[in-house]
């Protein structure tokens, strides 16, 4: 929602980007496609105001799909590189806590949406950080299937969790992390569940 977070973060092209985007992930609704988004908390530059616009915005599109995960700088990228922003107690900070709040937060403006609980969660909290994303609004989990051969070459921040599990091996290990927060893997495609199709009726027009 910050069009100037946006702009600084993504190469100076087309400066009508961040609003064709909106217009276009509000097209790909109307044709009935599912449309996602999402945000990375406590990138540099971001602002409480900001995060709580982007919140709103979420509800606003009607988002079948939100990402939230914390902000992992990579050292060798320019963001990695600069030193945290000067907006003093305005910066959202990326931690595991702050993560853990807007997903909540998102849920429960956007009670119908899939929110993943992120690998980058994981990575801060590899004990734990997947059960307490699911704990505090995720209800998805998006094992990596790439083969362990390949993983490494997508490094998109240091010390990625599960980099050397196969697939089986990840398959068994999300399967158990479920169950230990006492819930119940979900069968079928995965789609966004609507309130109408889970009371068996029909919404109103």
């Amino acid at each position: 929602s910050n069009r100037a977070l946006y702009d600084e973060i993504h190469p100076p092209t087309n400066r009508q980007e961040l609003r064709d985007r909106l217009a276009m992930l509000r097209r790909l609704k109307q044709l009935g496609y599912a449309a996602g988004s999402g945000v990375m908390v406590g990138i540099p530059g971001q602002d409480y105001t900001g995060l709580a616009k982007d919140i709103a915005l979420f509800r606003e599109l009607d988002l079948d799909m939100i990402g939230v995960g914390p902000f992992i700088a990579h050292p060798d990228t320019p963001l990695g590189q600069q030193a945290r922003p000067v907006n003093g107690e305005q910066q959202v900070p990326n931690t595991e806590l702050m993560t853990y709040k807007v997903v909540a937060l998102t849920r429960l403006v956007c009670p119908e949406a899939n929110i993943p609980s992120t690998t980058a969660l994981a990575t801060l909290n590899l004990a734990q950080g997947r059960e307490l994303g699911l704990l505090r609004g995720a209800n998805v989990i998006m094992p990596n299937l790439t083969p362990v051969q390949y993983r490494a070459l997508y490094e998109i921040y240091p010390a990625k969790a599960c980099i050397q599990e196969s697939a089986g091996d990840c398959h068994a290990c999300v399967l158990q992390r479920i169950r230990t927060i006492h819930r119940l893997p979900g069968k079928g495609p995965g789609g966004r569940q609507r309130q109408s199709q889970l009371n068996g009726c029909t919404a109103p027009e």
